[in-house]
């Protein structure tokens, strides 16, 4: 009985690990944009026998085209090669790296991230180093890790808010260390590192963005169409099928055909849920935007993540793979999928818009009898539900030309 059960437990393990890293390959093509999913698929292809890959002229390569310098998701997979020995490990890798932002940051929930520390500790650890951090504090401190500048580590570990502040004097107290020491630690030391591991390498945004969907408005009827003409069509070689129908193939034969199949049914399901994802999303966004992509509104309004998952009852963390490194052709010209969101803040009625915060700091400032500082403006929006951090309100303050309580202060006749 106890053998059985073990038994039972190690096969549900088994699917539950097989689930997961289907999970996480379904995930990888969703975040990819067409261009790089079209390199994918023909790797994939080829590396499963019972599907044919149309042959076809090989494309031309102009070189006034190509980027000067290589993007970073094209680097890592150089480096996870390098740094990865396992096809477990290499999956997750690759995961991590389609799940970073344009500045190199991982956009992934701890939730996403639990089990797979090690692996992210040694993908933090590659070229360039620090990409991969959830913060700039943490690819800081990766960066230090290596230089074994004991101060400097210790002064960003403990002290960030002081530095990014410019507290030197406070800094310098605590860490018993001379002002001058304290200002030669961050000009020699920290100075030179770099806050953001994506730069250096080509924003694969920009200039050489493609478009994923085209919006067309055709005689006042709108269409929507996933560009996908340029990826490899998947085709089940009749030779494989033709072999299982004879039945004259060996068991361990036709187990290998079968899960080669399954491969490739698995493959096309994943291709076409994307499809159907960012047809969609797109969709909802021309029912939402359409004044602004026919000219009559002159930006579009802000969206939030959970208001498009919650619509299209799709999960917050699909939405943000399939907007990922994607365009949306319009009538407005080629703009990208993250241009219509924010992120938008969090209130006790559940996430809002940045627009909605801008439009409740205006209205607090106008009603406002003695200026008020942007920490007591902080304070008051928290009394209200919303959090705001005092350089959120500093930030959209300036942004809504707002000045400071002082300078409002001295206009007040």
């Amino acid at each position: 009985m106890g053998r059985n059960l073990h038994f039972s437990q190690c096969i549900q393990q088994d699917q539950h690990l097989i689930m997961s890293v289907a999970m996480e390959r379904a995930f990888h093509v969703l975040q990819l944009p067409t261009e790089e999913l079209s390199d994918w698929l023909e790797q994939e292809i080829e590396q499963n026998p019972v599907l044919d890959l149309p042959r076809s002229p090989a494309k031309e390569f102009d070189p006034s085209s190509a980027p000067s310098k290589p993007s970073l998701y094209d680097h890592l997979l150089f480096q996870i090669a390098i740094h990865f020995t396992t096809e477990e490990e290499k999956e997750i890798a690759h995961y991590f790296a389609g799940s970073l932002n344009s500045k190199g940051m991982l956009t992934l929930s701890k939730e996403e991230v639990k089990g797979k520390e090690k692996v992210l500790h040694v993908f933090q650890r590659m070229e360039p180093r620090g990409v991969g951090a959830r913060s700039v504090q943490e690819a800081l401190l990766i960066q230090l890790e290596e230089k074994n500048h004991s101060l400097a580590y210790s002064l960003v570990s403990n002290h960030y808010d002081d530095l990014l502040h410019l507290r030197l004097q406070k800094i310098a107290k605590e860490m018993h260390l001379t002002l001058s020491k304290v200002k030669a630690i961050i000009h020699k030391q920290i100075r030179p590192l770099n806050p953001f591991p994506a730069n250096g390498y080509q924003d694969e945004a920009n200039p050489f963005l493609t478009a994923d969907v085209t919006l067309r408005n055709e005689e006042n009827v709108w269409s929507v169409e996933v560009n996908d003409s340029s990826l490899p069509p998947i085709q089940i070689h009749p030779y494989y099928l033709n072999a299982l129908e004879e039945k004259e193939l060996k068991n361990d034969e036709i187990a290998l055909i079968r899960r080669h199949l399954d491969a490739g049914k698995w493959l096309i399901r994943i291709i076409d849920r994307r499809k159907r994802t960012l047809q969609e999303i797109a969709t909802y966004l021309l029912k939402r935007e359409q004044d602004y992509f026919e000219g009559i509104a002159s930006a579009p309004t802000p969206l939030t993540m959970k208001e498009v998952a919650k619509a299209l009852s799709l999960s917050k963390s699909t939405i943000t793979r399939a907007i990922a490194n994607k365009a949306l052709a319009t009538p407005r010209g080629l703009l990208t999928f993250r241009s219509f969101f924010n992120q938008g803040l969090r209130s006790i009625k559940g996430d809002i818009s940045s627009k909605q915060a801008k439009d409740l700091l205006l209205k607090l400032i106008q009603q406002e009898e003695v200026p008020l500082s942007d920490e007591t403006l902080s304070k008051q929006l928290l009394s209200q539900g919303i959090q705001c951090a005092r350089r959120t309100v500093t930030k959209y303050r300036k942004e809504l030309k707002i000045g400071s309580a002082s300078q409002r202060k001295l206009r007040k006749p």
